[in-house]
């Protein structure tokens, strides 16, 4: 095992400039996604070059922190300015609540996620993954709740790419926001029924049968706790196949699941049976 892994430094610290291969691919590429454990293979000023790269061709910027967020929050003066850097220039960030909490110390996962969209010079979406109770997305005109699945998890290793490609097909066909949590959410559901990652993850025809059967893990009293907790919010939506109860003055619009399953098989159902959603 190469030394580098036991080393406090980036695995690839000999790397000082974005390579011109790499420029090459990003300027190719619709989306450059980034996660907060590049932080231990390239060197921050590497991983910052790259997504001022991506904004300069056009390329959207995808940033997951993850655990790393917290740390890096407290890193290095290089770290901490590389993080602010992606967070405020990436077109979608996706957090779980904990790790949108850990960056703003807001509890509520909404609020968090309208801080770091304020924050945000080009963010577009804030995706907040909730864990078995599904999942969040802050826009500047909405926020969006979308339960998960039911399922029998046998492995979450590859869940969170899996629900990250799904998010990214969602900005790249201009899906409504409820449409994007509710594919995404089926995607990872779908990768956690089976075993490991790679060419592991879900296949379509697991996708299609976690959307045909609908079967909501309901999550009313969670939504409506945290819908009233904010001061104030644009639209709400909420999916469900049973009425959400707002607070007595917020609206909140529930959006049939139905539909929304519909809406999505007639755009999935098209594709090879044997086709494969993958990282």
């Amino acid at each position: 095992m190469d030394s580098a892994d036991f080393s406090k430094e980036p695995a690839f610290s000999w790397i000082r400039k974005l390579p011109a291969e790499t420029k090459i691919a990003i300027h190719h590429s619709k989306i450059l996604f980034s996660n907060g454990y590049a932080f231990d293979e390239f060197s921050p000023d590497v991983i910052a070059s790259a997504i001022d790269c991506a904004i300069d061709a056009g390329t959207s910027v995808f940033f997951d922190p993850g655990p790393r967020g917290r740390s890096l929050l407290n890193g290095n003066r290089d770290e901490q300015r590389a993080l602010e850097h992606a967070l405020r220039l990436s077109d979608v960030l996706l957090l779980t609540s904990d790790e949108a909490e850990s960056l703003t110390n807001i509890g509520n996962p909404i609020q968090a996620g309208q801080e770091l969209l304020r924050r945000g010079t080009r963010t577009k979406w804030v995706v907040i993954k909730m864990g078995s109770k599904g999942s969040i997305m802050i826009t500047e005109s909405a926020v969006s709740c979308a339960p998960s699945f039911k399922i029998r998890v046998v492995d979450t290793v590859g869940c969170g790419d899996s629900f990250t490609a799904a998010i990214a097909f969602g900005f790249l066909h201009g899906l409504p926001a409820i449409s994007t949590l509710a594919l995404a959410n089926a995607v990872g559901a779908a990768t956690a029924t089976g075993c490991g990652a790679g060419r592991n993850v879900a296949h379509l025809d697991k996708v299609l049968n976690l959307l045909r059967e609908s079967d909501l893990n309901e999550e009313g009293k969670t939504w409506t706790k945290l819908i009233e907790g904010l001061s104030a919010c644009p639209e709400v939506s909420v999916l469900s196949k049973t009425p959400v109860n707002g607070s007595s003055d917020r609206f909140v619009n529930v959006v049939p699941v139905s539909g929304v399953v519909s809406d999505l098989l007639s755009m999935l159902e098209v594709a090879p049976e044997r086709s494969t959603v993958q990282a």
